[in-house]
């Protein structure tokens, strides 16, 4: 019996027979198209399970290419998978806007990665179009802040050191993608280790799982691997952007929870890694100007192609004030509240300056608490419908 039906849409003739053989091989039906619009007929005609397409064409824009297979009721519920040469985040961008269901950057492992994606995300016991994929096991997890100063990597990091009590430690990546300058190594006291310019400058040959196991490092008393920021500004500009895509998709394939800090950064680069992930967090204080920017956060990120379901809210009070109430919050935000994180005081700087999880020093404060009970929630996929500052037993 054969296997799932894909489509290959590529006018470069030695990749697209490239492909074609590993995924043949792989036990696929596979069909190859030379162009973007024979691409379109052969889709229409024949229904495959999954298109996967170049974004670079002579005879079409990709973009448009991708909305006509969205907006046409033959394949509007089709996989539609990217896999091009080009390197732009903007063009990753641009797709996800368009439709498509994933994308991948051709280099070394593509081919690998995209046979893991398929295994996935397409059921080869159905392919009748009723049922959306399934979502990979294997998660992108971002955290955005909507304003300075509102714990932000804290919550992250500690969010991440639960996640990995949970699922183990070797599993969980964590990120540190806040440019010009990230925080996590400090916080977490793992000084020297890899970072972020020196991993996007290493050739993707390299990028095997021996150097990752020996390189990416477990700060000590954290239950995760660390991915640290660069140290400064002038490090930061070597950090070379149009791998960040790439790079994550590898790391996919790696580790099954990886858990990025994006501070409070909503570039076209954040916005490719969001792109990817399957839940985006957006820390907020609990006051009127942090709700007012979680609100148009939400709104400018549905407008570049960021499905807004896939973003929660999480309310934090870095500061003891009274603010508005989870209640309130709610009432504004909506059930995408998955958590309220409440107060810690002082307790939270002495934490921080110790490099340790608030797991470890206050296992019973309601801040630890609350955290736990999120990062069950992210493991589970499934929100809380009655979030409040404590979990419920």
């Amino acid at each position: 019996m054969s296997g799932p039906k894909l489509l290959i849409i590529d006018p470069d003739k030695k990749t697209s027979v490239f492909i074609h053989h590993l995924l043949t091989r792989a036990g696929y039906d596979v069909q190859v198209a030379p162009s973007g619009k024979e691409g379109l007929i052969i889709a229409w005609r024949d229904l495959p399970d999954v298109i996967v397409t170049e974004m670079d064409f002579e005879d079409i824009e990709a973009d448009e290419l991708i909305r006509k297979l969205r907006h046409d009721q033959r394949t509007q519920r089709t996989v539609i998978v990217g896999l091009t040469h080009l390197s732009d985040p903007k063009v990753s961008a641009g797709g996800m806007e368009a439709g498509l269901d994933h994308f991948i950057m051709k280099q070394a492992d593509a081919v690998d990665n995209l046979i893991q994606y398929l295994r996935y995300e397409v059921d080869p016991q159905d392919h009748s179009g009723e049922l959306p994929p399934q979502r990979a096991a294997n998660q992108i997890i971002a955290f955005l802040g909507a304003k300075g100063g509102v714990g932000t990597s804290s919550i992250c990091i500690n969010l991440a050191h639960h996640i990995g009590l949970l699922s183990g430690a070797e599993k969980t990546l964590v990120c540190d993608l806040v440019l010009p300058l990230g925080s996590l190594r400090w916080i977490t006291g793992l000084r020297e280790t890899l970072d972020l310019a020196e991993l996007t400058q290493l050739p993707s040959s390299e990028l095997t799982q021996a150097y990752l196991d020996e390189h990416l490092i477990p700060p000590q008393g954290w239950s995760f691997r660390l991915l640290a920021g660069v140290k400064t500004p002038q490090e930061a500009e070597a950090v070379q952007a149009d791998r960040i895509a790439p790079l994550l998709q590898t790391l996919r394939t790696r580790y099954a929870h990886i858990i990025v800090d994006l501070g409070r950064n909503i570039s076209a680069l954040a916005r490719v890694v969001m792109a990817q992930a399957d839940r985006l967090i957006i820390i907020l204080q609990a006051d009127e100007e942090c709700v007012s920017n979680a609100i148009a956060i939400r709104e400018f990120l549905e407008a570049n192609g960021i499905d807004p379901k896939q973003i929660w809210f999480v309310p934090n009070r870095p500061l003891p004030t009274d603010g508005m109430t989870t209640e309130t919050v709610i009432g504004r935000l909506g059930d995408a509240v998955a958590a309220a994180v409440p107060n810690m005081r002082e307790q939270l700087s002495l934490v921080n300056t110790l490099h340790a999880p608030i797991q470890l020093r206050f296992p019973e404060h309601r801040v630890n608490l609350a955290i736990e009970h999120l990062a069950a929630q992210l493991i589970q996929g499934e929100i809380d419908p009655h979030p409040t500052s404590e979990p419920r037993a």
